[in-house]
Parts: C-alpha cells; sequence; structure tokens
C-alpha cells in the first residue's frame, strides 16, 4: 500500500507540471509572479538601504559640524583671555 500512495503521489505531482489542462502554465505564471515579487523587494531594499545611507551622511555631518562649534567655541574661550589682556592696555 505505501508503494501506490507513493506512485499516486508521485503521479499526481508530475502531472502538475504536464498537466495539459493548464496546471503547467498556472506553475510557471506562479514563478513569474514569485520572480516579480522578489524584484520588486529588492527594488524596494535597495531603495530603503539608498535612505539609510542618506541619513547617516546628514547625520555624519551634523555630527562633525558639531564637533567643529565645540571645538571653536572652546578655542573662543581660550582666546579672549589673550584678547582681555591685550584690551586692558588700550
Amino acid at each position: 500500500m505505501g508503494s501506490q500512495a507513493f506512485a499516486i503521489e508521485g503521479s499526481s505531482y508530475t502531472s502538475a507540471f504536464h498537466d495539459p489542462s493548464g496546471a503547467e502554465e498556472s506553475v510557471s505564471e506562479r514563478v513569474a509572479a514569485l520572480t516579480r515579487e522578489i524584484e520588486e523587494m529588492k527594488r524596494i531594499q535597495a531603495r530603503e538601504i539608498e535612505e539609510m545611507r542618506k541619513a547617516q551622511n546628514e547625520m555624519q555631518a551634523e555630527l562633525q559640524s558639531y564637533r567643529a562649534g565645540k571645538q571653536r567655541k572652546k578655542d573662543q574661550q581660550e582666546q579672549p583671555s589673550a584678547d582681555s589682556e591685550d584690551t586692558d592696555d588700550d
């Protein structure tokens, strides 16, 4: 019985690919639909990656700007002591 069940399953599985009633076409259509879906997912993923890279670049630019501003403030805080001595002489 086990071999008969296997033979029935095997023949029905094979007929899905060679059935003249259109099952083969539906498999091809399904494969094509899945392929399109995968391609769309790849496009979406690529677009999201690009958006993340842009956001990362913007954040890095903001961080560099912040650090530069912080360094300027630090430099200015160190310089007024020398400038205040010069203004006292005037």
